[in-house]
């Protein structure tokens, strides 16, 4: 049996749940990008923006509890009203009858009084970062047991919740801009391992109009460089694989004030040496 067939069941990152009635709806709470309320296929609007901070607020901590404190300094920063604590229950309020109103509050996520403050019970497949981390540490774990085309496409799934940069609107306080900075972050780890995996799949014709728009995204970044001399060298194009070298180190020392680093001096080497069976490591950092 081959790995693309042995995929786990729980692998599969759609969001969907089942009413009583056993009629299927699909129900997400999605970060990865603007905050947004999907069911069905219909958006929920959700106009208010302290409401969006709440509700963002809970969601970055789904099932934990999260205390009166931290909530007041996510919506007013520090230096909150002396009405804060009653503003803050009038919003739990509003979003506990928003979620009842949509049809939210019990079938798919719960908000809870918990002192010292509220927490926002979110059921096993509706948030989109849960969704997100899974697929990724499932991924890896395919990727380590060398089911490469299997791992390929977990990372591919993962990466295709994204929508845009995390938490688009409402990164000004300090948790949500932290959170979104990680998603972010970790969204350009995965797709580097997918593209790696994809290299020790010998995609590489495939991978060169990708790299190359990523590169061009991404000026400074010298994974992605790296990444796109072995395709390009791998294509036949050592010519063009060394021009992009060049252009990045002349942004590194031009904008940095740096020499390229470990990795694409290798790649660097690797195609000055006419070498075909130079590899980016799987596993790689951000």
């Amino acid at each position: 049996m081959t790995d693309t067939e042995t995929q786990p069941a729980h692998a599969v990152h759609d969001i969907t749940t089942r009413r009583d009635d056993s009629t299927p709806r699909r129900v997400a709470l999605r970060l990865l990008g603007p905050l947004e309320i999907v069911a069905g296929s219909a958006e929920i609007p959700l106009p208010q923006r302290k409401l969006r901070q709440l509700l963002a607020t809970l969601l970055i901590r789904p099932n934990a509890t999260v205390s009166n404190e931290a909530l007041i300094r996510e919506l007013w920063g520090d230096r909150p009203p002396a009405t804060a604590l009653a503003a803050l229950r009038v919003y739990v309020s509003q979003l506990r009858k928003f979620l009842i109103r949509c049809d939210l509050d019990g079938r798919w996520c719960t908000l809870r009084t918990r002192p010292p403050g509220y927490q926002l019970q979110v059921n096993d497949g509706i948030l989109d970062t849960v969704c997100f981390d899974r697929l990724s540490a499932l991924a890896a774990e395919s990727a380590d047991a060398g089911h490469h085309e299997l791992a390929s496409k977990q990372y591919r799934e993962a990466l295709a919740l994204r929508r845009g940069p995390t938490l688009e609107g409402l990164r000004e306080s300090s948790a949500l801009s932290g959170t979104a900075l990680q998603y972010d972050e970790a969204w350009m780890t995965v797709l580097k391992r997918r593209i790696d995996l994809d290299l020790l799949l010998g995609r590489h014709l495939e991978l060169v109009g990708e790299l190359s728009r990523l590169v061009a995204e991404n000026p400074l970044s010298e994974g992605f460089c790296a990444r796109l001399m072995v395709v390009l060298h791998r294509s036949g194009r050592s010519g063009d694989a060394l021009a992009a070298y060049r252009r990045t180190r002349g942004l590194l020392i031009e904008e940095l004030g740096i020499e390229p680093g470990l990795e694409l001096r290798m790649a660097h080497q690797t195609v000055l040496a006419d070498d075909t069976v130079f590899h980016i490591p799987t596993r790689v950092s951000a």
